[in-house]
């Protein structure tokens, strides 16, 4: 299921305009891309923080931008829950561009491999939670 939701604001005598497309595919994976243009300039892709910005006052784009955040791609995780949480809190965000120094820190606290798993070996599938997987269907509709 796919949907493409369209926002429209003027702004500083500036027309800003935003379409978010959202997707559930078979397997339950979520994904989000966005396009904004303000004024001159544009962006689009993984845009939605900027599309936010602009239309945070929106309630359909809080819904999105929340379910975006916690589950953009939910099939793509490098590592498990723990592995990413651990990295979280030693304030590593963002592993592709750090990938050894990941590796190296989750040794260090003996969680590497974690229930048979190498982080960054794979990718990890996490469920979207039932009232989570709710909102998305609803936002599809």
């Amino acid at each position: 299921m796919k949907k493409t939701y369209k926002f429209l604001k003027e702004l500083d005598k500036k027309t800003i305009e935003a379409t978010i497309t959202i997707e559930l595919n078979e397997n339950n994976v979520f994904t989000a891309s966005g396009w904004l243009q303000e004024g001159r300039r544009c962006c689009s892709g993984q845009c939605l923080e900027e599309i936010y910005n602009y239309f945070n006052d929106n309630e359909t784009m809080v819904t999105i931008y929340n379910i975006w955040k916690k589950h953009h791609l939910n099939d793509m995780h490098p590592g498990t829950e723990a592995q990413e949480e651990a990295l979280e809190k030693a304030g590593y965000t963002s592993w592709a561009n750090k990938y050894n120094e990941c590796c190296d820190y989750l040794k260090s606290i003996n969680l590497y491999e974690d229930n048979g798993y190498k982080f960054g070996c794979g990718w990890l599938k996490r469920d979207i939670p039932s009232q989570d997987l709710e909102i998305i269907k609803g936002l599809l509709k």
